[in-house]
């Protein structure tokens, strides 16, 4: 099955020319002369009647973001015309982890499906399995396994103390050498130590060695496990965007002899349809950004809708948050303007006299005494909640 990956391209910021018109149009409310009337909301400054010398600029360059173009985006895989293969797909997954006889092989598939993006999917077989794995306290894994079951355990909320890294120390309380070849094993030992909290001292002392080692030996590694271990010393597992992760990682497992051809094709199916719905979301966003007029009436101010997108998509990935995602990225459009405003366009006094009506405003007798109550209004406002 052919992957097709959206270019999501990385975050670009730079130039537009500045305006002396300051126009805020939400579509839903109307606030007039400090009061409420529905359906709709519009705000507008006088701040052309101002005699302003000179503007300050950030120099945003325009979005590099076609609307033409991403109303353009398309793909045949629809959740209509796969739904039976993606249940049959993920009733064989569930068999996988329910068939893993022991503690090593539930940590490796219960990894493989977390990077492979798949996991919400297996939400309650896994919790059965790393249930079992926290019960299973043995003290014979090796390094690897060890590593593998410390940062999946503190991923999924589960209390385990780094003591069970003591077994690879000396006396003298460092790491044995011995474990410096072991490279699996360092590179789990590193992934794990991303996991630490404030005061675990031998975590930050296990990620120096294993970064030490690593670095060390990556120049002599080939393959897979050379990219592996040259991505996590640049972006550690810990830190990284699920839905990228899942796809660097769709091409890493189907490298594996030890993959699963049902697991890698729910993975590619899942991707696929994922990806369908983060396009249909990037469509209606467009619409709603160009039908606001922020481009024109706030030139100012940076536009950069897909880069937005882009980091509401990596805070909530799952397909089943999409009124979020979309809610989360017109927040941050608005708020990027309000931000803007006050750190490049407005002079002290038109922030001043901007602050004062904000503060001024009522909705329902509740007065916003802040800034940032406004903000709040416009969220609940973009996402069409019911305001108090």
């Amino acid at each position: 099955m052919e992957l097709t990956l959206a270019s999501l391209s990385p975050l670009a910021f730079g130039a537009v020319n500045c305006r002396k018109i300051f126009a805020l149009a939400p579509p839903r409310m109307r606030i007039k002369q400090g009061r409420s009337e529905l359906p709709y909301l519009t705000i507008t400054s006088k701040i052309d009647e101002l005699q302003v010398t000179e503007r300050r600029s950030a120099n945003y360059h325009p979005s590099i973001w076609d609307p033409k173009f991403i109303e353009s985006l398309s793909t045949p895989y629809t959740s209509d015309d796969f739904s039976n293969r993606l249940e049959d797909l993920k009733e064989e997954a569930k068999r996988l982890i329910k068939d893993a006889r022991d503690t090593s092989s539930r940590l490796e598939l219960i990894d493989s499906i977390q990077r492979l993006g798949v996991a919400y999917h297996l939400e309650e077989e896994i919790k059965e399995a790393i249930d079992l794995v926290h019960l299973d306290d043995t003290t014979t894994y090796d390094l690897f396994t060890t590593a593998l079951r410390f940062r999946l355990l503190r991923q999924h909320g589960y209390s385990i103390s780094s003591d069970v890294f003591d077994k690879f120390r000396s006396k003298d309380g460092r790491f044995m050498d011995g474990i410096s070849q072991d490279i699996a094993g360092l590179l789990s030992l590193y992934e794990a130590s991303h996991l630490g909290v404030e005061g675990e001292d031998d975590l930050e002392e296990a990620r120096r060695f294993s970064t030490m080692h690593l670095k060390g030996l990556v120049g002599n590694l080939e393959g897979d496990l050379a990219d592996q271990v040259q991505q996590s010393l640049e972006v550690p597992l810990h830190w990284r965007m699920p839905r990228l992760e899942a796809r660097n990682f769709i091409d890493i497992y189907q490298r594996r002899n030890t993959k699963n051809s049902a697991l890698l094709e729910l993975a590619k199916l899942d991707y696929n349809l994922v990806q369908s719905v983060y396009q249909k979301e990037l469509k209606e966003l467009t619409r709603w950004w160009t039908d606001l007029g922020f481009k024109e009436n706030l030139s100012f101010s940076r536009d950069r809708l897909m880069e937005n997108y882009l980091w509401s998509m990596g805070f909530t990935p799952e397909p089943h948050f999409s009124k979020c995602r979309i809610g989360l990225t017109k927040f941050i459009c608005i708020f990027s303007a309000v931000d803007d405003m006050y750190d490049i366009y407005g002079s002290p006094d038109e922030l001043r006299r901007f602050t004062d009506a904000v503060n001024r405003y009522e909705i329902y007798n509740i007065i916003i005494i802040q800034a940032a109550n406004l903000l709040y209004v416009l969220f609940c406002v973009t996402l069409g909640c019911q305001l108090p």
